[in-house]
């Protein structure tokens, strides 16, 4: 497939993951230490998941976790699940 990105793919899927997990688990509402404890804990999770993702890769993941709002998140949430229908049908 022209243009392709494997390893571009693999950040899209894990910063998903990160969102969808931080979401499961309630971060957006835990305090900054705690919630960076979690994204840390996550992003390596992920990084042995997708193992296309490289260190700069997993510390642009730590920087969304900590940067993104709840909004942001429910929004690419609702985002994925609208995907999932769609293949689905």
């Amino acid at each position: 497939m022209p243009g392709f990105d494997k390893r571009a793919a693999a950040y899209a899927q894990a910063r998903s993951d990160l969102l969808h997990e931080m979401i499961r688990r309630g971060l957006f509402d835990r305090d900054e230490h705690y919630r960076g404890e979690e994204v840390a804990r996550l992003v390596r999770e992920l990084k042995e998941r997708y193992p296309d993702l490289d260190d700069q890769m997993a510390k642009r993941l730590m920087g969304e976790g900590m940067q993104r709002q709840w909004g942001d998140a429910a929004l690419i949430e609702h985002e994925r699940r609208d995907r999932s229908v769609r293949e689905r049908e």
